[in-house]
């Protein structure tokens, strides 16, 4: 009797777990976040794609999905009993009931991308997609680069300067930064290669708002 109420317990057990895989709300993982972390690295690390940066940033109440800082700890929830999220492990996929009728939710993320790429500026000229961080000549920016830039401009009488990889974006070239302004990539520096910017503020409280983030950059000549 008593192998046959293991037997029983053990089945239901089993069972149990089953349903739970399928049926379980949200799983919570933890994500410390490093200096190349972006919402949309981290949304196809865990899902796949990158169509949950938003639910990313609500999940953890943040309100700009631009503005993240190393060591900040996110939780991620993998899945979700209702809505269809795909559960990541090791790249693979191990559930997957994404709903089919999506027509509706795409025609809105659409929209919000065009309304974002339509800038009062309505600037025009070859168009990159660059990881963006921020640097400036206050005292207090331990990582600050002086007051002149490695073309010779004059950070306190022209703030407006891009650090920039040379290789990737001649110095003397005109840009536009998407929420920075119209500028010249005027200065390099030891971290900036490949696909990566720095920005220059006047003041290190602006650095810390602006973070590190993902920016449309125009090439304007």
């Amino acid at each position: 009797m008593k192998t046959i109420k293991a037997l029983v317990i053990g089945l239901m057990v089993i069972v149990s777990f089953d349903v739970r895989s399928v049926n379980a709300h949200a799983e919570e993982i933890k994500h410390v976040v490093t200096s190349s972390d972006t919402l949309s690295k981290i949304s196809e690390k865990y899902f796949g794609s990158t169509d949950f940066v938003d639910k990313i940033a609500k999940d953890n109440q943040i309100d700009n999905p631009n503005l993240i800082f190393d060591g900040q700890v996110l939780k991620i929830e993998t899945k979700e009993s209702e809505g269809g999220i795909k559960l990541i492990r090791h790249n693979k996929v191990i559930i997957d009931q994404t709903p089919k009728e999506t027509k509706a939710e795409e025609t809105v993320q659409e929209k919000q991308v065009a309304d974002s790429q339509n800038t009062p500026d309505e600037v025009t000229g070859k168009v990159l997609y660059m990881e963006s961080t921020a640097y400036s000549s206050d005292p207090r920016d331990s990582l600050g680069g002086g007051t002149v830039t490695a073309t010779g401009q004059n950070l306190l009488t022209n703030p407006m300067a891009v650090a920039v990889d040379p290789n990737v974006i001649p110095l003397g070239t005109r840009l536009y930064v998407e929420g920075y302004g119209e500028a010249i990539a005027s200065d390099t520096g030891g971290a900036i290669k490949g696909n990566i910017i720095d920005v220059h503020f006047s003041t290190y409280e602006q650095c810390i708002q602006w973070g590190r983030r993902t920016v449309k950059v125009t090439i304007l000549d």
